[in-house]
């Protein structure tokens, strides 16, 4: 029986009399705190008192009232215990919360309310198991730390062990085993210890009672009352308790610790990254077994040795560097580190670490986490290079997903809307509609040709928008592609934006120019074309400023033609320019058109006054230059350059025909002069020359009748040869250089033809006809032609001569050849003359006679050496096929 007093402090406290006074304990209530003090002395041996808590104080509030109360709590029995020493001091509570917050902060014992007041014996048992403590605490040398080991420590759990009964235990005890304070008075200490771990609890326990040396911590399962296993870490001390032998055990609930060292265990096992310890002086001192599959070493291959022998040469610095740093700081690198380290068959791959400073706790060095990045830094450099390439070109692109998210815009985009790419990734395509850089339509049209990409049906869609702004009309082309993956799904479309403005500005430009084309083709002077030029350079290429100087053979001097109405006001009148004067002379000489960008300080300039910044020149070939000006610098230098220059094509074509007009005109009146004397020369020769041939003709038949003679016989063949020449010049002077109409003919047909006529008083001369032609000409000049040809190679060739006639091989035409003499070397380049010949009875008209018809035709003819060494001629038509 224990004669300690027990004091009873508050309406709720004083509940509890009767059950502590059948424990033997003598109780005493008092109404008021400050009452305890006045009673307090050694008799005492425990108190318990209402807890201080407003009425309408709500539970699992932790306001400052709360927090004050607690304090107040601690306040009370700290001032008990300066009084009468470390006896226990039960506070009744209405919350678990408030029950730890006063073991916490004041060291004594919170018991809710309710419980208490409902079984008092419970309370009452305990009470005088806590008393005989204090009591026996207070004896002990040690007795105030150990008290509070005991009572106030209460994350643990601890008890007092005497021949394998609890004697005392705190509430944590009840907590792990799942046991009220009864039952565990009922059990012995090995009952909550897991079956099988009390043979080896026993056996330590017996060793050191018996003064062996046994650990004094160990770990044991404690099973509790629902059957559940809680590992727990205890420290076991041999004390003396009321004189006799017992110990003072200290249970901590390792449970969820070693799950968790478990879990991070196998993470660190099982973990692809590899898993380094590293210690202060930079050796390995551990690594995970993922080692030997990133890096081919065995895990404890590399243990010991140095990281500077690990990293490439060329990165050991900034390693080094990272690792003093964390090691002088106290912290972790802050951000990875990427580079190489040797690997087991000596060549390099690239990883990224993390490192975490653990110096100062019991892992004594550096955790490394390292990850094998080789093929992600490939596919990293490799997309770095196409984001670079992406970032350069000057087209906008777009990524979009599977469900119309914008997750990629490039610089380029974002310039041309005038919005940040960060404001427009990762929102759908509709925020381009609602930040206005879409009206209804185009938005329309985007969406539908994504749907069509996203769905499958289309491969690709192209689409032109044209974008107003406030200061500008642009003009957009959009490309829109899929994005697959490697089963072929579409996940996304790409889409291109090309400001396609200029180009379509150049294209209306350029079909403008070839409108003007035909107005250029319908000018009937040089004045008249260099007028259009100006017309089309203010028109469709929008110089204001500009002219044409044509150059004068006759001046030797470009002369200025036609200039715009701006250049005349700005130029007043415009001199002509010797060769060598000024600009437009050095392009005219070099054929190359030229931009002059500072006109002011260029010394070759016509006027040095001038207020010309620009100066764009452009050469039209053989005829002169068209001249472009500006006023203000930087204004010439774009796509009208090239536009510049097509026009001054243009114009060159255009001055051709009118000069090849003017040509040919000249040349019709000069055929009409030619035409008139040639027919008033055949007039002279069928009329003044036939009527006395007739007569000399009439009066050698009578001579001969009187008296033949060879001299007559002379006479009459130079009546023929007189005869001969007339029939030539006629048919020259009558036939002239055009032809009527032509049809398709047989060369071997016509050339058979021409052989009866021409060589009919030749019976010993060949003609070889080596395979036909379809010929489209007019058959009498087409005979004409050939009899001429068979005529001349019988005159020269004699009356055995052989012509071989037929079409040529590598052209569309044919040819007439003989085996006679030939056409001396100094004599070829005058055949084709008329009047000239080589032979003493040959007139000179034959040869000139097929010239004629050659030109009529629009043939070529060319003479060459026969294979058999006489006179080849080769007339070439066009294809006949």
């Amino acid at each position: 029986m224990n004669d300690s007093r027990v004091l009873l402090v508050g309406e709720d406290a004083a509940l509890l009399r009767d059950g502590i006074e059948r424990r033997g304990l003598s109780a005493e209530t008092l109404s008021e705190r400050s009452a305890v003090f006045d009673v307090l002395d050694e008799t005492v041996g425990g108190v318990v008192v209402d807890g201080v808590c407003p009425p309408d104080q709500r539970a699992g509030d932790e306001t400052p009232d709360a927090v004050a109360n607690a304090d107040s709590d601690a306040e009370f029995i700290s001032k008990v215990r300066d009084h009468v020493g470390p006896v226990p001091v039960y506070v009744l509570v209405d919350e678990s919360e408030r029950a730890t917050a006063t073991a916490v902060r004041g060291g004594g014992i919170g018991i809710e309310r309710a419980a208490a007041t409902t079984d008092t014996s419970a309370l009452a048992a305990r009470l005088e198991r806590a008393i005989e403590f204090s009591q026996w605490a207070t004896t002990s040398r040690d007795g105030d730390s150990l008290y509070r080991l005991i009572v106030e420590q209460s994350n643990d759990a601890i008890f007092i062990g005497q021949d394998s009964d609890f004697q005392f235990w705190n509430r944590r005890l009840t907590e792990l085993t799942g046991l009220n304070d009864d039952e565990l008075a009922e059990n012995a200490v090995l009952d909550i210890i897991h079956p099988d771990d009390r043979q080896k609890v026993a056996d330590i326990s017996e060793r050191r009672r018996r003064g062996e040396d046994v650990p004094t911590n160990y770990d044991v399962r404690v099973v509790d009352t629902d059957g559940d296993v809680h590992e727990c870490s205890v420290t076991v001390q041999d004390i003396r308790y009321h004189g006799d032998y017992g110990v003072v055990v200290t249970m901590r609930d390792v449970t969820e610790q070693r799950a968790t060292e478990a879990r991070f265990q196998s993470l660190i096992e099982l973990a692809q990254d590899v898993v380094t310890l590293v210690g202060t002086d930079g050796r390995v001192k551990y690594q995970s077994p993922s080692i030997e599959t990133t890096l081919g070493f065995d895990q404890d291959e590399l243990v010991g040795k140095h990281i500077e022998d690990l990293v490439h040469p060329d990165d050991r610095d900034a390693v080094t560097t990272a690792f003093d740093e964390s090691l002088e700081s106290g912290t972790g690198t802050r951000e990875p580190i990427r580079y190489r380290h040797r690997d087991a068959d000596g060549s390099w791959r690239w990883l990224e670490s993390v490192a975490a400073n653990q110096a100062d706790t019991v892992v004594g060095g550096f955790v490394v986490t390292s990850r094998d990045v080789t093929q992600q830094r490939t596919y990293e450099r490799r997309l770095q290079r196409y984001e670079t390439i992406v970032e350069s070109i000057h087209q906008g692109a777009y990524v979009a997903d599977a469900d119309r998210t914008i997750r990629y815009i490039n610089e380029a985009a974002a310039e041309r809307v005038g919005v940040s790419p960060e404001t427009l990734v990762g929102e759908h395509i509709s925020v381009t509609k609602d930040y206005g850089l879409l009206d209804d339509d185009q938005y329309a049209q985007i969406d539908a040709a994504l749907d069509d990409i996203l769905t499958g049906e289309s491969t690709g869609e192209r689409l032109e928008l044209s974008l107003s702004s406030p200061t500008s009309e642009r003009v957009i082309e959009f490309t829109i592609t899929p994005i697959t993956d490697d089963a072929g799904t579409v996940t996304g479309a790409v889409g291109l934006s090309s400001d396609i403005t200029e180009r379509k500005r150049y294209e209306e430009r350029l079909n403008a120019l070839h409108v003007s084309t035909r107005r250029l083709s319908a000018a009937t002077s040089k004045e008249a074309v260099a007028e259009e030029v100006c017309n089309a350079a203010v028109e469709v290429l929008d110089y204001e400023l500009s002219g044409v100087l044509l150059y004068d053979d006759s001046l030797d001097a470009l002369v200025p033609t036609t200039f715009t109405e701006r250049a005349m006001q700005e130029f007043g009148e415009i001199p002509t320019l010797p060769r060598g004067t000024g600009l437009s002379w050095e392009v005219f000489e070099s054929q190359e058109h030229r931009l002059y960008d500072d006109v002011e300080s260029n010394p070759q300039r016509y006027n040095p006054d001038t207020d010309i910044a620009e100066e764009l020149i452009v050469p039209i070939p053989d005829y002169g230059v068209f001249f472009v000006g500006s006023l203000e610098p930087g204004e010439l230098a774009d796509q009208r350059v090239t536009l510049a220059r097509v026009l001054a094509s243009n114009t060159r074509a255009a001055l051709d025909r009118v000069e090849r007009e003017q040509l040919l005109r000249r040349r019709e009146q000069e055929l009409a002069r030619q035409n008139e004397q040639l027919e008033s020369f055949a007039s002279v020769v069928s009329h003044d020359l036939q009527n006395p041939l007739n007569v000399a003709e009439g009066y050698l038949e009578l001579a001969r009748e009187e008296h033949d003679s060879d001299e007559l016989q002379r006479v009459a063949d130079a009546h023929d040869r007189i005869e001969s020449i007339i029939q030539d010049v006629l048919t020259l002077a009558r036939n002239g250089q055009t032809i009527d109409e032509v049809e398709l003919l047989s060369l071997e047909a016509v050339a058979t033809e021409a052989w009866d006529i021409a060589a009919s008083n030749t019976p010993d001369a060949t003609l070889d006809i080596e395979g036909d032609k379809d010929v489209r000409a007019h058959r009498g000049r087409l005979r004409q032609l050939l009899e001429n040809l068979v005529s001349n190679a019988i005159r020269h060739g004699g009356d055995d001569v052989t012509v071989r006639i037929g079409p040529l091989d590598d052209r569309s035409g044919f040819y007439v050849a003989d085996d006679g003499p030939g056409i001396p070397a100094s004599a070829r380049p005058r055949i084709f003359e008329a009047g000239f010949t080589t032979s003493t009875d040959g007139t000179g008209i034959g040869l000139s006679v097929v010239q004629s018809v050659i030109n009529a035709h629009g043939w070529s003819i060319w003479f060459d050496e026969s294979r058999d060494g006489g006179a080849r001629f080769e007339i070439t038509t066009e294809d006949e096929s």
